[in-house]
């Protein structure tokens, strides 16, 4: 109930004194809190040497354990790398050969023109020959670069008219001879191969008494596989050690029939193909059948001449 008039406040309860403090040197809490603060610094101590040996053990094992920044760095990249890719400029294909294509007809152009305006300053050289001419260097390292470039062209439109298919006649010809030039394929043995068939050639002119113009036109018409072929056929090192029989006669008629240009004989296999009839060894049957087979060989290669010369007329 709500009291009108005067209010008196409460009496407030007195305080005690404080007590008087201690003097120093007997004040037991001093030791107590030294003993506090020993242990404190001892258990830290502890923890930051236990604290170091981590980090020695884990550096070890990885050197870069603590670079955060590293880290962060890469996860950046590798979220930023796309976009980077994105914005870069993106070229055409072939947009390279564009501009080398368009860098030559630019230097066309300035040939071109160069070219005109020394038509028309030839018109007043006479008019200014005792005067003396000055030329940059640059101009002259211009002039030597243009004229290397001349001839690289040049040397570039001969090589592709060389290789135009359209205007090469003997195709088969052709294919053979790149495989004698390529080296895969034994292009050392076949150039040997050449120079043995060319002696072959001549010594079978002398022989036959052919003209210098039938000779090389035989020789352009055959085809460097079909030397290969008649080198294999008329190796001297096949003739001397084999039986000459019925069988070997037969199987010679046959291979000179197959193979006309296979004709054309050894000299050396001649000669070794004449050495037994003249001392027949002892395990030839009958030296009529070789003279039978070298009668036949020289029907076939008179029959395969006047072919060769009806086609040449």
């Amino acid at each position: 109930m709500n009291k009108y008039g005067l209010n008196l406040r409460p009496a407030k309860p007195k305080k005690q004194p404080p007590r008087p403090s201690i003097a120093l040197g007997f004040n037991e809490d001093d030791d107590n809190d030294v003993e506090k603060e020993i242990a404190i610094q001892a258990s830290k101590s502890k923890s930051l040497k236990e604290v170091e040996e981590q980090q020695r053990k884990a550096l070890e094992e990885d050197p870069t354990i603590f670079d955060y920044d590293g880290v962060y760095d890469k996860m950046k990249e590798k979220v930023a790398r796309p976009l980077i890719q994105d914005r870069e400029e993106r070229k055409p294909k072939y947009i390279q050969n564009l501009i080398q294509k368009a860098k030559e007809r630019e230097q066309y152009r300035e040939i071109v023109y160069e070219k005109k305006i020394a038509k028309e300053r030839s018109k007043d050289d006479h008019l200014f020959a005792d005067k003396d001419k000055y030329v940059t260097e640059a101009y002259r390292r211009k002039l030597a670069e243009r004229e290397k470039q001349m001839e690289l062209e040049r040397i570039r439109e001969l090589q592709e008219e060389r290789e135009d298919v359209t205007k090469k006649k003997d195709f088969l010809l052709d294919f053979y001879t790149n495989l004698d030039k390529n080296v895969a394929f034994g292009a050392k043995d076949a150039q040997g191969r050449k120079r043995d068939n060319r002696a072959e050639n001549r010594v079978l002119e002398k022989r036959e008494g052919m003209s210098p113009d039938a000779s090389n036109q035989h020789q352009d018409g055959n085809t460097d596989e079909e030397q290969h072929s008649l080198a294999k056929t008329s190796s001297p090192e096949e003739s001397p050690g084999k039986k000459i029989g019925d069988q070997g006669e037969t199987s010679n008629l046959s291979n000179i029939s197959a193979s006309p240009l296979a004709m054309r004989p050894n000299p050396d296999a001649s000669a070794e193909e004449k050495s037994p009839v003249e001392q027949p060894p002892a395990s030839q049957p009958n030296p009529e059948h070789h003279k039978r087979s070298q009668d036949a060989v020289a029907a076939a290669k008179e029959r395969f001449l006047a072919r060769k010369r009806a086609k040449q007329q």
